[in-house]
């Protein structure tokens, strides 16, 4: 629509309705130079979606059109936008909200000298206005100061325009505050001293809304003095007094958003750190003697009466005074003057913390003091160590007084809502709960480090005097015992007043354990409770797991009394979790257990299903670490039931599998469940590293020891469960290659199975090492090598997926496997060579055959490439000489396939290929320890090298990005520390090229980049000139880039 000739009263009628073809005819027509004369023609038309509009058009004109004004209309504008905001003070909050927009945005944008002091100008004009034409500028004030902050935050100025809006703010904020105070105040009825327009408009709800707003806008510019800021918060506490006054003798609600707004103010003027920081004293005195009025109590109550409302906002000041105070409410303690107000307060957290109801249930404010209580311990610990011993001994009192306190409120909070409302509540509600609950113990171990002993002891009280644990106060006996579990990390193994009588024969059998013995009969809310305290008893159990150790009579109680938990499926994973930890702490006492403990797991077994998967696995771990520690004489006989039981189940799992290869998922689930188990116990049956570790150095117990366990395993009947599971996972494999879906999961829970026995040590499930070689060489032969007579079709589009946990295995029997006594290390490496050459071969072939081009093969696969040079790596750097019985043409494919890995700009491909090169680099040396392999390194360099610098410039030069920077430096500061000469020669000849390795570095800053590469012996100082020509190459020389 042009302006030229249209008709201005249609339109403005059309924008009255407003229709859709004048909204969409509108952004253009602002766009034009004549829309200046239509926001004026709009604004004074008497319907008020014209004005708006009008207002609309005007500010996006002043925005987006201003430099088309010239000075003396920039500086007209000024008096007319005041006219119009003084007359539509009284009329719609849109067209008034929109022309103080246009108001700020037109004083952000007049020039830094062109209106000083605009702040108290735009004010005095407004009211100097309003006196002239008999009208009211209170609205129009109070808006435009609520708008010009949101009004500056959003719009990007010049410095010097900075600099003027910080002195004006400064200058105009105690006019601007008074004014906003004014309207607040107006619920009080009479403003003493106060200008009757704020008076006046003080009387509606929206208004102080919005001054409230306002004020916590203008708190964002900061309070430069505490003469204002002290005074403004005084007021603003009083105000929430009147509120709250106002709200007690009320029954509605219609001041809700006014109360969010004072609090939101108040709690970001007591939240503010800097502030805390330079007035702490001053501010927390006045804070102190407000919370410490009767209203504030008063509030709380009648919040709780009415279902907590707005109990989050009458709170907020108290809260975030607590966490923002903290070191001045532990000083206050001991002061004289103040510790009366801190106790008061300190009362008022806990009682905010004791708040009425159930958290996520009917209530949601106990969980914002639980912070404060953090705070506040970790306060006393500074105070502790800082203050002298008397004022210290005063803060411990009191602070041990007021945690008593806490302690009490933490427990009754941590309990459960009653059994038939938890089971019919929702499942945002009882993880709502959940969560709470879990901040709860966290308090209550801020709790135990300030009471210590007294608090284990007034637990252990309070449970005694419960007598024999039943549902019929099951909620309190319960959150009983989660105290005693929250803290259970804290206490010492060694307590030795409280715990042993917790723990003692008569208290285990008379009052904590008879209550797991117990049936779970009745309705479903009888069933909960009981399992909710049942699950209590042994988490308390567990969570003392260290204090049982040398207790073995006790524990022959305790743990079958556990294990019984195992038949209940809503128990299992805290019984579970219980065992383990005794088992972990206790294994030399449950010794004379050793076969309850395999029968326990034998029945763990059997139960199937009943038991979820991963909780088998955990207690499966446990046994065998409890097993573990006896003689090793004694560990195949301890294994036999269950090693027997788990070989069954194997083949009946494979069994199952053969018959039903057509819908075999249940069969495949069961048959990875089982080999999980027996990787479970191959876990728990491994010595540890530090054993392992003495005696690779030599320690002569530890030799001793781990001869004597390969002695005892090699001819025991653990030999004819290793032969037995070698049979299962051969028939597996034959079958997964049947399998018309054949799942990858099983292929790698079969290989980890046997990578679980493969160790530096001998290990009870450990395989002939001839047999675990031939494994991985049938599975490899299945599931990745190129197109054979093994090589099973429904693995050719995915031998890719396959490949990472093959070169894995391979890399453990390669790296880590000790050979068996009669081979000789000659044999095995020549096996081990034989298997790498293979997987070297295969790797190359079936990446060549993905694409057209290495580079784009392996982008596409790079975790392939990445899982063997991370294979050949670890293989450099353990057993190089494996690689002497590799053949040249193979190992010449792997450095072909490197050359192309360092052109990838992949991450997962660059990085194993650089690691590989620099161990080969360094091997290749003459000075690198001799090995049967080191010939071969050598000429490897000498073929390869040029093409290997190659790369690894143009990486540098700007191929790859910087991030990779730090792995190209490596590499290439191995190549010149290793290979000065060849490396010197070869760099002359490629940095002789012409915008080799980028046209941005000419030949003075190659010759400076190689001449100080080759002087460096640090590589701190190589990466600091990698670096430096990277940027010159890349052309950012004199950017961010290049600091």
């Amino acid at each position: 629509m042009a302006l030229e000739g249209f008709d201005l009263e249609s339109f403005a009628q059309a924008l009255s309705v407003p229709t859709q073809e004048a909204l969409a005819a509108l952004p253009e027509i602002q766009k034009r130079p004549e829309a200046w004369q239509l926001a004026f023609d709009l604004l004074a038309s008497n319907n008020s979606n014209c004005r708006f509009f009008g207002a609309h058009t005007l500010h996006a004109k002043i925005s987006r059109d201003w430099d088309t004004l010239d000075a003396e209309r920039q500086s007209a504008l000024r008096d007319e936008l005041i006219r119009l905001a003084v007359e539509n003070s009284g009329g719609a909050l849109n067209v008034l909200n929109k022309l103080s927009q246009a108001l700020a945005a037109y004083a952000l944008l007049m020039p830094a000298d062109a209106w000083d002091g605009f702040l108290n100008s735009v004010v005095t004009a407004l009211q100097k206005q309003a006196q002239n034409t008999g009208m009211s500028a209170g609205a129009a004030i109070v808006d435009f100061l609520e708008v010009f902050p949101e009004e500056l935050n959003r719009t990007a100025l010049a410095a010097a325009q900075q600099g003027r809006l910080v002195q004006d703010v400064k200058a105009a904020l105690p006019l601007v505050l008074q004014i906003l105070i004014s309207v607040v105040r107006g619920l009080e009825g009479s403003v003493r001293g106060g200008d009757a327009a704020f008076e006046q408009l003080g009387q509606s709800v929206v208004w102080r809304t919005r001054a409230w707003k306002a004020i916590q806008q203008w708190l964002q510019f900061g309070v430069p003095s505490d003469t204002l800021f002290v005074p403004l918060l005084d007021v603003c506490l009083q105000q929430l007094c009147v509120l709250a006054a106002h709200r007690l003798r009320s029954d509605g609600h219609d001041d809700d958003d006014e109360i969010q707004a004072a609090a939101a103010a108040a709690d970001d003027m007591v939240s503010n750190m800097k502030v805390a920081a330079k007035y702490s004293r001053s501010v927390g005195t006045l804070v102190l003697e407000h919370l410490g009025q009767k209203w504030v109590g008063q509030i709380l109550d009648h919040s709780a009466r009415d279902s907590g409302h707005d109990a989050r906002a009458w709170s907020a000041v108290a809260i975030s005074f607590g966490e923002t105070y903290t070191d001045f409410i532990v000083s206050g303690m001991a002061d004289a003057g103040l510790s009366e107000h801190v106790g008061a307060f300190l009362q008022l957290m806990v009682a905010l913390t004791r708040f009425p109801g159930h958290h996520g249930f009917d209530e949601d404010v106990s969980d914002q003091p639980l912070s404060f209580w953090y705070l506040l311990q970790e306060a006393l610990v500074d105070y502790e160590a800082e203050a002298e011993p008397g004022a210290a001994a005063a803060v411990a009192a009191a602070a041990r007084n007021t945690y008593a306190d806490v302690l009490r409120a933490l427990v009754a909070k941590s309990a459960f809502p009653a059994a038939a409302t938890w089971l019919a509540a929702d499942r945002d509600e009882r993880e709502r709960f959940a969560s709470y609950r879990r901040e709860v113990g966290d308090a209550l171990l801020n709790a135990y480090y300030v009471l210590r002993s007294d608090m284990l002891g007034a637990l252990v009280d309070e449970v005694h005097a419960l007598g024999a644990l039943t549902t019929a106060d099951w909620q309190h006996a319960e959150a009983l015992l989660f105290a005693l579990r929250s803290i259970g990390e804290a206490v010492p193994s060694d307590e030795a007043v409280h715990l042993p009588r917790l723990f003692a024969a008569d208290a285990l059998t008379q009052h904590l354990l008879p209550v797991l013995q117990v049936r779970a009969d009745g309705d479903r809310a009888s069933q909960w409770a009981l399992t909710s305290l049942k699950a209590g008893v042994i988490a308390v159990v567990g969570a003392y797991g260290d204090w049982w150790r040398g207790r073995g009579e006790l524990l022959a109680a305790v743990v079958p009394s556990v294990a019984t938990a195992l038949h209940e499926p809503a128990l299992v994973p805290t019984a579970v979790s219980a065992l383990r930890r005794i088992c972990d702490s206790c294994r030399d006492e449950l010794g004379v257990a050793a076969a309850s403990l395999v029968q326990l797991a034998c029945d763990v077994l059997g139960a199937g299903a009943a038991v979820p998967a991963r909780e088998q696995q955990r207690i499966f771990e446990a046994v065998a670490e409890v097993v573990l520690a006896q003689p090793p004489d004694t560990h195949a006989a301890a294994l036999l039931p269950l090693t027997s039981a788990l070989l069954a189940a194997l083949r009946v799992d494979v069994a199952r599998l053969e018959s039903s290869l057509s819908a075999s998922e249940p069969a495949v689930a069961a048959l990875i469940d089982h080999l999980r188990l027996v990787e479970a116990l191959a876990r728990g049956l491994q010595f540890g590293d530090d054993v392992e570790e003495h005696a690779l150095a030599g320690d002569a117990d530890a030799t001793s020891m781990l001869a004597y366990a390969a002695r005892c395993y090699q001819d025991s009947a653990l030999h004819e469960f290793r032969i037995g599971l070698l049979a299962v996972l051969d028939r597996a494999l034959v079958l997964l290659t049947a399998m018309s879906q054949p799942d990858d999961t099983l292929l790698e829970c079969m290989l980890a199975t046997v990578n679980s026995a493969v160790r530096r040590s001998p290990h009870a499930f450990a395989l002939p090492f001839a047999d675990s070689v031939a494994f991985v060489g049938r599975t490899w032969s299945v599931a990745v090598a190129r197109p054979g007579a093994d090589f099973a079709p429904v693995f050719s589009a995915r031998w890719a997926d396959q490949c990472p946990a093959l070169l894995q295995s391979i890399s453990q029997l390669a790296t880590v496997a000790v050979p068996d006594a009669e081979s000789t290390s000659e044999a095995t490496d020549r096996v081990l060579g034989s298997v790498l050459a293979r997987a070297i071969d295969d790797v190359c072939a079936g990446l060549a055959r993905e694409a057209a081009t290495l580079p784009v093969a392996i982008e596409q696969q790079p975790i392939v490439s990445e899982y063997v040079f991370d294979l050949c790596t670890r293989v450099l750097q353990t057993r190089p000489a494996l690689l002497a019985h590799v053949e040249h043409a193979t190992v010449a494919r792997l450095c072909t396939l490197s050359v192309h890995a360092l052109a990838v700009p992949n991450r997962l491909a660059l990085k194993p290929t650089a690691y590989f090169l620099t161990a080969l680099i360094r091997l290749s040396a003459t000075t690198a320890r001799p090995s049967p392999a080191t010939p071969l390194l050598a000429s490897l360099w000498s073929e390869f090298g040029p093409e290997w610098l190659r790369a690894t410039l143009q990486g540098i030069g700007g191929a790859h990005p910087r991030s990779l920077l730090p792995n190209l430096a490596e590499l290439l500061f191995a190549m010149v520390r290793h290979h000065l000469q060849s490396v010197k020669l070869w760099m002359a000849e490629l940095l002789a090229q012409p915008a080799f390795p980028s046209p941005h570095a000419d030949d003075a800053a190659k010759r400076q980049f190689v001449q100080h590469l080759l002087a460096t012996r640090s590589f701190v100082r190589a990466k600091a000139i990698v670096n430096e020509f990277s940027v010159c190459c890349r052309n950012l020389q004199g950017t961010a880039y290049a600091a």
